[in-house]
Parts: C-alpha cells; sequence; structure tokens
C-alpha cells in the first residue's frame, strides 16, 4: 500500500539546505527531477517560465531513467554530502521521509498567501505538509492503477 501511495503524488519540494531568509535570497532554483522526456520537459518548461518571470533563474538537475529511483539515489547522495538542490521532484511519502529528516523548507507562508489549503486536496496534503508545515507544492498527480 504505501508504494501505491507514493506513487500518488509528485511534488516540488524546496529544501531546508536553504533558510528561509536566504532562499527568499536566492536567484537560481537548482531542480533536481527526472522528468527528461520531450512531453515531461514540456511540462516542466511550464515551470521554469513562471520561475522566470519571478526573476529566477533555473538550473536543470536531471536524471533520466528508473522512473526517479536513480534520481532519489543522486538525492539521497547530495543530502548526505550537504550540498542539496534548492528544489526536488518527490513522490509521495519520500516528501514525509525527508521532511521527517528534517531537510525540507517550510513553504507554510507561501501556502498560507496562496490559500493552498482551500484548492489542494486533503488526500494530497498528506504528502505535502508535515507538522503543520507545508514542506512540498503538488504539481502533479497520476496513479498506477488507472481503471
Amino acid at each position: 500500500m504505501r508504494k501505491f501511495l507514493s506513487s500518488a503524488a509528485i511534488a516540488v519540494v524546496m529544501m531546508a539546505g536553504l533558510g528561509a531568509a536566504q532562499a527568499a535570497d536566492v536567484k537560481e532554483v537548482q531542480m533536481l527531477h527526472w522528468w527528461t522526456s520531450g512531453g515531461e520537459a514540456a511540462a516542466l518548461n511550464v515551470l521554469k517560465q513562471d520561475l522566470s518571470k519571478e526573476g529566477f533563474a533555473w538550473k536543470d538537475v536531471p536524471v533520466a531513467g528508473g522512473g526517479g529511483d536513480a534520481a532519489m539515489t543522486a538525492l539521497k547522495a547530495m543530502v548526505a554530502a550537504g550540498t542539496y538542490p534548492t528544489a526536488s521532484q518527490m513522490l509521495g511519502y519520500t516528501v514525509l521521509d525527508y521532511a521527517q529528516a528534517g531537510v525540507m523548507g517550510d513553504l507554510t507562508e507561501t501556502a498560507k498567501k496562496e490559500g493552498w489549503d482551500k484548492s489542494v486536496p486533503a488526500a494530497l496534503q498528506k504528502f505535502s505538509v508535515y507538522d503543520g508545515k507545508w514542506v512540498a507544492a503538488p504539481v502533479n498527480v497520476h496513479s498506477v492503477n488507472w481503471l
């Protein structure tokens, strides 16, 4: 069941390697992800363009293959080395695992300002909120058991 639920939500998260005040000063977002195919890259371009409009540069950290397994291996190594990406694509329970480890940033201020608690379904909030703080922004939802 845990494996299934972890496939249910893909989130972009800010890593805690940057404090909130420091994160506000960062003008480059280093994004670890596995969206490397044509359609996935086109979808990712929407995020890149939105960040560009906000004055942020995008540094791609793509890790192809394995349905995200290789990217999560790379993320684990980066966190262990203290070289956190600014943001990372993650699946459901992985978000909670990293939040429990204390390496996630706090997106609560933005979430409150933008009303995420009203627009993000409760089922997805389970993978986005940890210990009362928003630690992830759901950007894509899919399931492995389409009927």
